[in-house]
This record gives structure tokens, C-alpha cells and sequence, in this order.
């Protein structure tokens, strides 16, 4: 059995017993995270070394139909796989809050331990705080800690076809979102193993709802933390997209059915014009395309808006598993 000097336990006590009981989950955690941060770098070199094969570097300029246009495509396109592999980077966060906060305290719960941790002269307050602060810092050092490495890898494709700071892997890993969703799920699988009292359900539980929760928030609840703004004219190459919508010669909205009868025949007529754009044959006759859109200087805005909530429902999630676990009883 390993002792501890006297002097220390009290203070540094709860600390040693929490790196104790995790560091196989936190160690995972971290090998996991090198692992693909090694992976990401790789395939950042890589992507570079093509993109100067190709001359791509020398690029200044993406207009359609030019010839950095055309050689965009190409390299994008020798790394569809890559791109489509890497969607998995979006169960990650809830896979790394499940996997680490599920067993937190259901662990203490289900084998009974708790009878002892909890007489021990920390206190059981003091005890799960410290587990909770703890393994929470530590999962948001390791996930800011892989933003940078996922960013090399994405910034040979976001110069030759940048898609809005929308997008989902950019938004998710470019900057305070993922920490935060990792965070987020350490603190549903702590909460959910303290209702379950079973490790099982706890880290299945923290996964379904953080991932359920993940998608809500990407496909519903981001467009709108702020109010879209609109423009006739096409928008940068840094912005969000959101919607479109368009206007009438006279100026009126056009329906939905109207709109998708409008594209039919745009399809019908430019059968054969492969050069043909669906703007260039509206405004030919006279209508115009309306682009409701998020600039680029929303990003952080937006990082710090998705961040801030759940780093506030992770706190009301903490708060309400100490407050459980101080109803327990021995």
C-alpha cells in the first residue's frame, strides 16, 4: 500500500486519491488525443506537400471555372476520404465525457466504496469537488490542447475552398467548443451516474444525451445566436451561409414552391449549358437571390456564446451532483 507524508494528506489529499482512481481515464484520454494530433499533423504536411505539387500555393485567386479553381477541386478531391474519416471527430467529445465522468462517482456507488471515501476526514463535499474541478480542467487542457493540431491539418482546405466559419469540423475544433462540449459531457456522465448508481449507465447515458445535445445545437440551435444578416451580393469567403430566399421582379418574396419551380426551369434551359449559374439566370430575368448570412467577425462571438452555455449547464450539472451525493447516505 502506498503512504503519503502526514504533512500533505490534508491538504493535497483529495487531489492524490482523485489522480489515483482516474489516471488510466485520463492517460487514455491523452494518448487518445496525441494520437490524432500526430495523425492531424501528418496529414497536414501532406496536404501542403500536394498543394505545391499542384501550385496551388502560387494561387492568389478561386473565381469559378479559372484554372486554381479546377486544380481546388482536384485537391480537395484526393482528400474526400480523409475528410469523410474525420466526421467521427464529432462523437469525440461526447466518447471523452462519457468515458471519464460516467464512472466519477457511480464507480464509489456501485462497489460500495463510498462508505469508506466518504468517513475519511475530507468530507464527502470536499471529496467530490475536488473529483469535479479536477478531471474537468483536465479535460479542457487536453481538448484546447488538440485545436491547434486539427487546425494545421485544416488550413491547407480552407485556403483553397473555404466554406464559412459554419462548418461543422472548423466550428467545432477551431476554437473554445470543444473543451467546452468535453466538459459538458464529463458533467452529464457524473450526474447520470450518480441518479443510475451504475457505471454502464452512466457513461451510456452521457454519450446518447451529449451527442443528442451536440447535434441539436449544430443543426437548430447555432444558426440563431444572433440574428442573420442579408445581402443581394454574394458574401465572403470567411462567412456562414445560413439560407436563402428570393425577391420578384417587383420586389416581393417568392414562395417556396415558386422557388423550386424557378430552379426546374433554369435546370430545363441550361441542359446544355454546363457554364450556366442559377444567379446568372435569375438576374437575367430580372429576380434576385437573397443570401442570409453570418460574417466572419462572428466567429468568436459565437465560440464564446456556445461555450458560455455549457460551461454553464456543466456547473448547474456539477452543482446538482454534489447536492445529490450530500443526500446520500452511509
Amino acid at each position: 500500500m502506498t503512504t503519503l507524508p502526514s504533512a500533505s494528506l490534508p491538504r493535497f489529499g483529495p487531489l492524490w486519491v482523485t489522480w489515483r482512481q482516474h489516471r488510466f481515464a485520463l492517460l487514455c484520454t491523452v494518448l487518445l488525443l496525441l494520437g490524432l494530433a500526430a495523425m492531424l499533423v501528418y496529414g497536414g504536411l501532406d496536404a501542403r506537400d500536394t498543394s505545391n505539387q499542384l501550385g496551388l500555393d502560387k494561387c492568389t485567386s478561386f473565381t469559378p471555372g479559372t484554372r486554381c479553381d479546377k486544380l481546388s477541386i482536384q485537391f480537395n478531391g484526393q482528400y474526400q476520404t480523409p475528410h469523410l474519416l474525420l466526421i467521427f471527430l464529432l462523437v469525440l467529445p461526447a466518447a471523452l465525457g462519457a468515458f471519464v465522468g460516467g464512472p466519477t462517482v457511480a464507480r464509489e456507488l456501485e462497489t460500495g466504496t463510498f462508505r469508506f471515501a466518504w468517513t475519511q476526514g475530507a468530507g464527502r463535499t470536499r471529496w467530490l469537488v475536488t473529483k469535479l474541478a479536477v478531471l474537468a480542467l483536465a479535460l479542457a487542457a487536453a481538448g484546447a490542447a488538440f485545436g491547434p493540431a486539427f487546425k494545421y491539418w485544416d488550413a491547407p482546405f480552407v485556403r483553397v475552398l473555404p466554406t464559412g466559419f459554419g462548418s461543422y469540423l472548423e466550428f467545432e475544433f477551431g476554437g473554445l467548443v470543444f473543451p467546452a462540449q468535453t466538459v459538458l459531457g464529463f458533467a452529464i456522465g457524473a450526474f447520470a451516474g450518480v441518479l443510475a448508481r451504475r457505471v454502464i449507465v452512466g457513461i451510456g447515458a452521457a454519450f446518447v444525451v451529449t451527442f443528442g445535445l451536440n447535434l441539436l445545437t449544430v443543426f437548430f440551435l447555432r444558426p440563431h445566436y444572433l440574428p442573420a444578416k442579408t445581402t443581394t451580393s454574394r458574401i465572403g469567403s470567411g462567412d456562414w451561409g445560413v439560407g436563402t430566399s428570393y425577391l420578384s421582379p417587383s420586389g416581393s418574396a417568392v414562395s417556396g414552391p415558386e422557388s423550386h419551380q424557378l430552379y426546374v426551369q433554369f435546370q430545363a434551359a441550361s441542359a446544355n449549358r454546363p457554364d450556366a449559374t442559377f444567379r446568372g439566370w435569375l438576374a437575367a430575368r430580372h429576380y434576385q437571390i437573397v443570401t442570409h448570412y453570418h460574417p466572419s467577425g462572428r466567429f468568436w462571438t459565437f465560440q464564446a456564446i456556445e461555450a458560455g452555455w455549457m460551461l454553464a449547464l456543466a456547473a448547474v450539472l456539477a452543482a446538482a451532483t454534489v447536492w445529490l451525493v450530500r443526500r446520500r447516505t452511509a
